[in-house]
């Protein structure tokens, strides 16, 4: 990891934006102006631009380089990089705005003192990836879910790719301070987020790189029941999960399952809402998916909660009120001799008491063979 001893001071004109820049979307160009242009229009460029012009550039936190050929390409602190540029010269990107233009004639007669910027350089990237896990992946200043995952995937490629997949998980989990799970957790919805970017998301109305939300995604596949679905992990004889390494080999991702999840997840109605709804309501998918009858239901168009009915999940749940409400009630019990009469809790009371008497019935029901069952 870098440390904040061997600052040199290198000159403006020899740092170079990061075309392997984890939160640089692929459809971006890797020309200087086309990062330059993105960067200015999807942050708050000038904002930064305007701090820098008034105090300067902090030295306590320096960019970080890798040196290569005789220049320096910035691995950590892309957009400062692109402010300062941008004072310089704001017609580096291709519509500056106004306040850029004024930024940059109100600083014109201290950019002298931005001409060298402090900066620590290694020779290598492999060098400075696991400083920039402690940072943006467990640290203060953390990335969005899908440039964590390109920059996870980027310290998986180069840290002892010998070892065993598990193996590789921990390497990584370590040099950045997180959790094997985690990492794998992250890798395996990139593997997948690739898949449908290469189906160019399926052609769904809206959906592309920087409007998806790929923590959605990765919450969906962390649970056992989708995972399997998707084919991020599979059962074994014994009915118990096996992972499997789709960052590795995405063979064995099922594809069309893949299709159906994205458009659960991510498809809009006309009135905007998606078939699953709110994030909470993937644990009802997972019932869904688990249960054959339920998920045939689902995809011939029932909605998410007339599917759930339908799977195994929906007993738990009753159970599950029948104890809640059996812990309220004997609360109740231990309080009513100490209250006075009153009407309306006499008629919710009543109200409890058939409702008990009709759920009785209707299990006891349940419990009663057909005549005809031999």
């Amino acid at each position: 990891m870098p440390n904040f001893t061997d600052i040199q001071s290198i000159n403006l004109s020899l740092l170079d934006l990061d075309t392997k820049n984890p939160r640089l979307p692929v459809s971006v160009g890797r020309t200087p102006k086309e990062m330059i242009n993105h960067i200015a229009l999807t942050t708050s460029i000038e904002d930064l631009m305007s701090a820098i012009a008034e105090n300067g550039f902090f030295p306590g936190e320096p960019l970080v380089a890798v040196e290569e050929d005789g220049r320096y390409v910035v691995v950590e602190g892309n957009r400062r990089l692109t402010a300062v540029k941008l004072l310089h010269d704001p017609r580096l990107c291709d519509r500056p705005s106004t306040r850029m233009l004024e930024l940059a004639q109100s600083a014109a007669h201290k950019l002298d003192t931005l001409e060298y910027l402090p900066v620590i350089t290694r020779k290598t990237r492999e060098e400075i990836l696991p400083y920039l896990g402690f940072r943006h992946i467990t640290g203060v200043k953390q990335w969005e879910p899908l440039a964590k995952a390109r920059y996870i995937e980027q310290l998986f490629d180069i840290l002892d790719t010998s070892g065993t997949p598990d193996q590789r998980y921990l390497n990584v989990a370590r040099a950045i301070g997180s959790r094997k799970d985690h990492i794998k957790r992250s890798l395996d919805a990139l593997a997948v987020y690739r898949l449908m970017e290469e189906k160019d998301f399926y052609n769904i109305d809206g959906l592309n790189e920087e409007s998806i939300k790929f923590s959605i995604l990765s919450t969906a596949l962390a649970d056992d029941r989708i995972g399997k679905y998707v084919g991020i992990s599979k059962s074994n004889n014994y009915d118990d999960t096996i992972p499997c390494h789709p960052i590795l080999d995405s063979s064995v991702l099922q594809k069309q399952n893949i299709e159906e999840l994205t458009r659960w997840l991510f498809e809009r109605d006309e009135n905007g809402r998606t078939k699953v709804g709110e994030s909470r309501n993937i644990r009802e998918l997972s019932a869904i998916v688990d249960s054959p009858k339920a998920l045939q239901s689902f995809k011939n168009g029932a909605s998410l909660q007339i599917a759930y009915q339908l799977t195994t999940d929906i007993s738990k749940d009753f159970l599950e009120l029948l104890y809640k409400s059996e812990t309220a009630l004997i609360e109740a019990a231990g309080m009513v001799a100490t209250i006075d009469y009153d009407k309306n809790a006499h008629d919710v009371a009543r109200r409890i008491s058939k409702n008990i008497v009709m759920i009785g019935k209707a299990i006891a029901e349940k419990n009663v063979k057909d005549d005809n069952d031999f």
